[in-house]
């Protein structure tokens, strides 16, 4: 694993929960938890993606893992599709909140698994730096929590449960297919039902 980008994340996750903190009570909260995602993207993923070792220096073909390991993520995708189902047929999201929602997904989940599958384990061939990599993933999370007037279905557990089921897989399916291609396509269909719940549950 990378340990100086590792070390950096790490060093970034208290000060994206003092973003947080503070965006979702200086803004309507939804907004608020938008603009830490975005602090969160553009000025800790992208730099250290680009300082450690640039976008070019990570592979992105879709090589396609084995069966069981594509229905293991249709899994976690399908239930949080139906949740997001059940939010929109109760507040059903209008075109900016939707168009935003669907930014968001394709920009998440593309960097983080630049940076977390991608640039933190390019090198990496040792179980342990593929747990430390999970753990520090299900980690920056905590950032997340102090995220004031939020809703967040099944609160800190979900997140945190969400975070190590996903990390568990895409790191799986890196290691299995030498690329973050699949990864990428997952975590973006999570991410677009996962935003799509959010949204429906904190309206702005």
């Amino acid at each position: 694993m990378d340990r100086a980008a590792a070390g950096a994340v790490a060093a970034a996750i208290p000060f994206l929960a003092i973003v947080f903190y503070v965006a979702t009570r200086a803004m309507p909260p939804l907004a608020g938890y938008l603009f830490g995602l975005a602090v969160y993207w553009f000025m800790v993923l992208t730099p250290l993606i680009l300082w450690r070792c640039g976008f070019r220096a990570v592979r992105h073909e879709l090589a396609w893992p084995h069966f069981v390991l594509i229905m293991l993520n249709v899994i976690p995708i399908g239930g949080v599709a139906v949740a997001a189902f059940i939010g929109w047929h109760n507040h059903p999201l209008n075109a900016a909140v939707l168009g935003a929602v669907v930014a968001a997904a394709l920009i998440n989940g593309t960097l983080e698994e630049v940076f977390w599958r991608g640039t933190l384990l390019r090198n990496a061939q040792h179980l342990a730096s593929y747990l430390s990599q999970i753990a520090l993933f299900v980690s920056w999370h905590i950032a997340l929590l102090f995220a004031g007037g939020v809703v967040v279905t099944g609160g800190a557990l979900g997140l945190f449960g969400g975070a190590l089921i996903g990390g568990i897989l895409w790191t799986w399916a890196r290691v299995q297919t030498g690329s973050i291609g699949f990864g990428i396509l997952c975590h973006i269909g999570l991410n677009l039902f996962a935003f799509t719940e959010l949204a429906t549950n904190n309206p702005i």
